[in-house]
C-alpha cells in the first residue's frame, strides 16, 4: 500500500469518526439538557421547602374550615443618622406608625366581625385582634456590650424591635429559652440569635445572662437560629425604640404583617390594602406582598418581569432581613426556572428535527 493509499484510508476513518461524533452531538445535546431540567427541579423545590414562611398561614389555620393568608406590608421611614439611628416616621401615606397599626386593627377587626357575623360597638373593639394575628416591627443598629468571665466584648449588632405575635410569623428553631411574651412583662428582655449568643458567651445556654444595650441591662430570655445569615441580631419589644427617637420625632413601623382569614381567594389582599392609612392604588407608597403562595412559578415571574422594575420600586424601602432573604431567594428560583425553559425548548427543538428527519 503506498504512501498516498494510506493518506486516504487515515482520511476515511478520521472523517467516519467525526461524522460519528457529529450524529452523537444531538444525543449528548438532549441528555445534557435532560439532566439540567432534573437539577433546576430538585432546586427550585429545596429552595422552596426552605422557606418556613410559607406555612405560617396553612399552620395558623389549622382546624378551620376558613383558609387564612399571611400578608406583609412595609412602609417608609427616614434615618438621620444612619443606620444606628432609628427610622422615623415621614408622612401620611408613606409611614406607619403605632397610631397606623391601631387603625389598621380596627378596620380588619371589622372586616373579620363581620365575615363570622359578629356584631358590636367601635368602642367594645378590642386591642388585639380576634379570629385573625398581626404582628410589627422595626429594626436599627446598636452596639451591645457583654460582660463575661472578666472580659468586656462590644459588637455591632442588629436590633429588631417587635410588637404583637411576632413569633407567629416567624417560626425559629429555639436553642434555648423563649421568645418575646406578646404582654409585656418585662421591658427590658431581649433574644439573642445564635451567631450573638455564641460570640458572647461561646454557650447558647445563656438564659438569664445580662446584656448592655443603649445602657441599659437586659436579660436573655433566648436563643434563636434563623438560618438566614451570620449577622449578630437581637430582638427586644418596640416600646424600646421610641426612647431611641430623636425628639420630636415617632418612630415608623418598618413591617406589619397580618394573617386574615380568606372565604373568598384573594379577597384579604384587597381587606388589607383599604385598611392601609392612605394606600393610594394609583400609585403604591407603600409595598404589600402576599406572603402566602408568593413562591409559585406565576408570583415568581410576576415579581422578576420587567426586568428591575421591582427592585427600583422595592429601593425605596429599608427592608428586614427576612424579606431580603425571600427576595433573594426568589432571584435565585427565577434563574433555575429560566435554565429549565431554555433546555426544555433546546430538547423539543431536538425531538422536532429528529422526528422530521424520518418522514
Amino acid at each position: 500500500m503506498t504512501v498516498f493509499e494510506r493518506i486516504k484510508r487515515s482520511a476515511r476513518r478520521g472523517a467516519s469518526i467525526a461524522a460519528s461524533i457529529i450524529r452523537s452531538i444531538p444525543v449528548l445535546v438532549l441528555i445534557m439538557s435532560f439532566v439540567m431540567m432534573t437539577v433546576s427541579v430538585v432546586i427550585i423545590i429545596v429552595s422552596v421547602r426552605t422557606r418556613t414562611e410559607r406555612n405560617v398561614a396553612s399552620v395558623w389555620g389549622q382546624g378551620s374550615s376558613v383558609s387564612y393568608r399571611h400578608l406583609a406590608v412595609y412602609g417608609q421611614g427616614a434615618r438621620s443618622g444612619g443606620s444606628f439611628t432609628p427610622a422615623a416616621y415621614t408622612e401620611y401615606g408613606k409611614s406607619l406608625s403605632l397610631d397606623d397599626v391601631s387603625d389598621i386593627r380596627l378596620s380588619v377587626q371589622g372586616i373579620v366581625d363581620l365575615s363570622n357575623n359578629v356584631r358590636r360597638k367601635a368602642s367594645e373593639k378590642p386591642d388585639r385582634p380576634e379570629g385573625w394575628n398581626d404582628c410589627y416591627s422595626s429594626f436599627v443598629d446598636a452596639v451591645v456590650t457583654c460582660s463575661h468571665k472578666g472580659f468586656d466584648i462590644d459588637s455591632d449588632v442588629s436590633i429588631y424591635t417587635v410588637g404583637g405575635d411576632f413569633k407567629a410569623f416567624h417560626p425559629f428553631e429555639y436553642l434555648s429559652g423563649g421568645f418575646l411574651p406578646v404582654d409585656t412583662v418585662d421591658k427590658y428582655q431581649i433574644v439573642l440569635n445564635d451567631e450573638l449568643a455564641w460570640k458572647f458567651f461561646s454557650s447558647y445556654d445563656v438564659i438569664g445572662e445580662k446584656v448592655t444595650l443603649w445602657d441599659k441591662p437586659f436579660t436573655v430570655i433566648g436563643v434563636v437560629k434563623e438560618h438566614d445569615d451570620l449577622t449578630p441580631r437581637a430582638y427586644v419589644y418596640y416600646d424600646c425604640l421610641e426612647d431611641q427617637c430623636d425628639t420630636g420625632k415617632v418612630p415608623a413601623v418598618l413591617c406589619y404583617e397580618a394573617l386574615i382569614p380568606e372565604p373568598v381567594s384573594g379577597a384579604s389582599y384587597y381587606d388589607l390594602r383599604n385598611s392601609v392609612p392612605g394606600y393610594d392604588i394609583s400609585s403604591p407608597s407603600y409595598y404589600l406582598v402576599s406572603i402566602t403562595g408568593r413562591f409559585s412559578v406565576s408570583k415568581i415571574v410576576d415579581h422578576m418581569l420587567p426586568p428591575g422594575e421591582m427592585s427600583v420600586f422595592t429601593a425605596k424601602f429599608d427592608l428586614p432581613f427576612w424579606e431580603v432573604s425571600a427576595q433573594r431567594c426568589i432571584a435565585q428560583i427565577f434563574a433555575w426556572i429560566v435554565v429549565f425553559a431554555v433546555c426544555l425548548f433546546v430538547d423539543i427543538c431536538i425531538v422536532l428535527t429528529w422526528w422530521r428527519g424520518k418522514e
